[in-house]
Order: C-alpha cells, then sequence, then structure tokens
C-alpha cells in the first residue's frame, strides 16, 4: 500500500501534468492540431490521443500486474534498481509506444481528445486517491527501464503527460506549424 505522502506526490504529478497538457493545447485550432512536420512526427490531435489512451492503459496494466505474486525486493536491490531508472539516457525516439498505447484516430478534434484525456486522467486520479493496492510488489517491465513498480508506473503516467505537453509546445514554434 502506498502511504499518504506518496499518495500526496502521485496525485500533486497527475494534478500538474493534467494542467500542463491544458496549457499546452490552448489557443490550438483543429487544423493546427492536426498538422505533423514529417511522417515519423506526431501531431499535437495525436499526442493528446495517446495520453488520453495512455492513462486508462497504465491504470490497467497496474492492476494486471496485481494478479502476480508479490515481489519483496531488498533495500540493496531497489537502490540498484532505481538508480538503473534514473541513470538511463532516453533520447527521443527511444522510448516508442507499445501498439495498445498508439493513436489510431479515435477522436475527431481536438477537443474531443482532451476531453478524453481529461476523463481518463479523473479516473487515473480516482485510482491514486483510493488505491490500498500493494503498489511497491508488484511490477511490470518497461522496454528501456526495466522492472518498475506499480507505483513507479503511477508517478510516471504524470511525468508522461509533461512529457508530451513539451513536444506539443515543440511543435507549436516549428517552422511550418499553420496560423490559428
Amino acid at each position: 500500500m502506498i502511504n499518504d505522502r506518496e499518495r500526496e506526490v502521485a496525485l500533486g504529478l497527475l494534478t500538474r501534468s493534467r494542467q500542463t497538457l491544458v496549457d499546452a493545447v490552448d489557443g490550438v485550432t483543429d487544423a493546427q492540431a492536426h498538422w505533423q512536420p514529417f511522417a515519423e512526427r506526431w501531431s499535437i490531435l495525436q499526442y493528446v490521443e495517446h495520453l488520453a489512451i495512455s492513462d486508462d492503459g497504465l491504470i490497467a496494466m497496474i492492476r494486471r500486474s496485481l494478479k502476480d505474486p508479490p515481489v519483496d525486493e531488498t533495500p540493496e536491490a531497489r537502490d540498484a534498481r532505481r538508480a538503473k531508472m534514473r541513470e538511463t539516457h532516453m533520447p527521443r525516439g527511444v522510448n516508442k509506444a507499445p501498439e495498445f498505447l498508439l493513436p489510431d484516430g479515435r477522436f475527431a478534434s481536438l477537443g474531443d481528445a482532451v476531453a478524453g484525456f481529461l476523463a481518463a486522467r479523473e479516473r487515473t486520479m480516482e485510482y491514486a486517491r483510493a488505491t490500498t493496492d500493494d503498489l511497491h510488489r508488484h511490477f511490470v517491465a518497461h522496454h528501456v527501464l526495466g522492472p518498475m513498480s506499480g507505483y513507479e508506473w503511477l508517478v510516471a503516467n504524470g511525468r508522461h503527460a509533461e512529457l508530451h505537453a513539451g513536444h506539443i509546445k515543440e511543435l507549436r514554434v516549428m517552422d511550418g506549424f499553420p496560423a490559428a
């Protein structure tokens, strides 16, 4: 089970990153939301759709991990695992989204995608507020970082939205970005 401080940290990150994403798309038109500088780079709409899918997908992944037997880590093993996560450099493009989290055009407009993200984020926050699950002893492997506990995935969900909000801000200042 997570303690009150951990719950507060997770909820703070989830709340802050929700607002960071809302701010990143503020004033973006649907035409701008569909713009892609090149085929390999997602549009603003695709980033927001990915986040809407990811919030629910990551919580489902955490819940699936709870069906596996809990894993007890020594403090040394935990520290080594966390150090590896902190020290692993992930340049753009290394951390590819798994197939089930890829945008597939399910939202017709940016407004719909933002609403989908906000609804999913509220479900994530409700899980963070109410969970009594043993999130520290159940793990899911990240394909770059290695095993992460359910709590680490919950916190990463907040950071994930901030990362993509940053990508959206990058798109908005790129050459060729359409005028409103």
